[in-house]
């Protein structure tokens, strides 16, 4: 049965119900009490007035030697036209003014009973027996009769014994206000439990960051609703807060498996061509040294070399990125001076065949210094000048230090050559990407060195980017922190 209120009537109408149930009853029971207690007065006053009249007849029958003056308490019933009767300790009567015939004994009576036990007692309303007529009865017991005085119980007796009018209606209104203020409270408490069941509902479908609390009452409970909402939300944002981390986690954790797996499998297949190289050439030399000439023999020993070279390159750059992803909290970080590293890098320049030469154009403050490595931040700027000096194809080469914050620095790294087609730029950060494969092993790239420039730009907590420029060439922006 309960069941079947719950999904009759919400929560404010059951609550409201019950506080009218208990207002309507605590009413009756005041309007009862009330009764009771001026009822109780009422009767006590009368009881009283005839208790008094009930002493003076006795005292007068007593003073005069138990003898009964019919006129004396003639006189003092007419005024209230009460009914007097005497009745010995044996409950017979003796007189009686209202009746002259002979009585039946009165010692069954109520109010005689308790006047001979407890010296006085009353009945509020009997028939007679005499008249049949209702009265109030009221008896005083003396030393050897009982007085028993006994007031009509009429239209006037009656209207006496009434509950003031004016009292029932204050507690009816005191009700009716009570059960309008009820009202209302439960309204406003019933409108915050149906949002926060509003908002259970949403919160178990998964619709709570965006849940507006602006209905909600502006009272203590719909504050604290507010509030549970608001924690919740955190705790939620928190928990996928969390999950996201967790996932993130995992896929990096996945990532960096298949990054290692397929760089052992690049690397693999990089090796082997200059190792084959070095094999065939050394192989046609071994086997041909009686048969070629000297100018033979040195030219394959030089391609051999070459491929050495090449070889030493790939290990190199592939020892600096391992160390970087693999081992990245273990490279130590000093102060390093960027003009020294830029001075370094563009003296390599120098080594170049007059023909691959660019211009470098550095304006780049001087005592730059950061809180780095001073080899990875180096090799930031020379794969930079590598990769511009063998594909670029231009003859300047633009290193500017474009905004400095309290953070980081920012570079511009430019050339004026051909730049690179729009759907290879997304890929130049790829380890051992090619835009041109045979070009780029001709000249002896590794595959390497713009991946060695993102992650040791990375390992400084800066970024980089890459785009064509306007005027042609590429263009590199990048950050590294302080």
């Amino acid at each position: 049965m309960d069941t079947g209120l719950k999904t009759k009537f919400n929560y404010q109408t059951r609550l409201f119900f019950l506080i009218i149930v208990f207002t309507w009853i605590l009413t009756f029971a005041f309007f009862t009490l009330q009764y009771t207690r001026e009822k109780e007065y009422k009767v006590d006053t009368i009881n009283t007035e005839l208790q008094m009249m009930n002493i003076k007849i006795l005292h007068n029958i007593e003073s005069h030697g138990y003898h009964i003056n019919e006129d004396f308490i003639n006189d003092i019933a007419a005024l209230d036209s009460v009914r007097v009767t005497v009745i010995d300790l044996k409950g017979d009567v003796m007189y009686d003014n209202s009746h002259d015939g002979e009585m039946e004994n009165h010692i069954g009576r109520m109010e005689i009973k308790e006047a001979l036990d407890k010296g006085e007692g009353y009945t509020i309303r009997r028939l007679s027996e005499t008249d049949r007529n209702e009265y109030f009865y009221s008896a005083t017991r003396g030393d050897s009769v009982v007085v028993r005085s006994a007031l009509p119980y009429g239209k006037a007796l009656v209207d006496y014994f009434q509950v003031d009018s004016v009292y029932m209606w204050v507690i009816i209104l005191i009700a009716i206000i009570v059960s309008i203020i009820a009202y209302f409270a439960t309204r406003r408490l019933g409108q915050s439990i149906q949002n926060l069941s509003d908002f259970a509902t949403q919160a178990e479908q998964g619709n709570i960051l965006t849940y507006d609390t602006s209905s909600f009452p502006q009272d203590e409970l719909g504050e604290i609703s507010k509030q549970i909402i608001s924690l919740y939300k955190k705790l939620k944002q928190t928990i996928q807060e969390r999950d996201n981390n967790l996932r993130n986690a995992i896929f990096e954790e996945q990532e960096k498996v298949r990054i290692k797996q397929q760089l052992t499998s690049n690397i693999n297949h990089e090796i082997k061509t200059p190792v084959h190289a070095i094999q065939a050439c050394l192989e046609t030399v071994v086997n041909n040294r009686d048969s070629f000439d000297k100018e033979t023999i040195m030219s394959l020993i030089d391609k051999a070399y070459q491929n050495v070279q090449r070889l030493c390159s790939l290990l190199h750059d592939i020892s600096i990125i391992t160390r970087i992803t693999e081992a990245g909290d273990q490279i130590k970080k000093t102060d390093v001076n960027i003009n020294e590293v830029l001075d370094v890098v563009v003296g390599d320049v120098a080594q170049f065949p007059p023909e691959k030469q660019m211009r470098v154009n550095i304006n780049v403050p001087e005592g730059m210094v950061v809180q780095g490595n001073d080899t990875l931040i180096e090799a930031i700027f020379h794969n930079l000048l590598i990769n511009a000096l063998s594909y670029s194809g231009g003859r300047d080469i633009f290193i500017n230090m474009i905004e400095e914050t309290p953070e980081y620095y920012k570079f511009r790294f430019a050339d004026n050559g051909v730049g690179v087609a729009p759907e290879h730029l997304s890929h130049l950060f790829e380890r051992f990407y090619r835009i041109d494969e045979g070009r780029s092993r001709k000249l002896g790239g590794t595959g390497l060195g713009l991946a060695i420039v993102k992650n040791a730009i990375l390992f400084h907590h800066g970024t980089v980017s890459v785009r064509n420029r306007p005027t042609g060439g590429l263009e590199f922006t990048f950050t590294i922190h302080k």
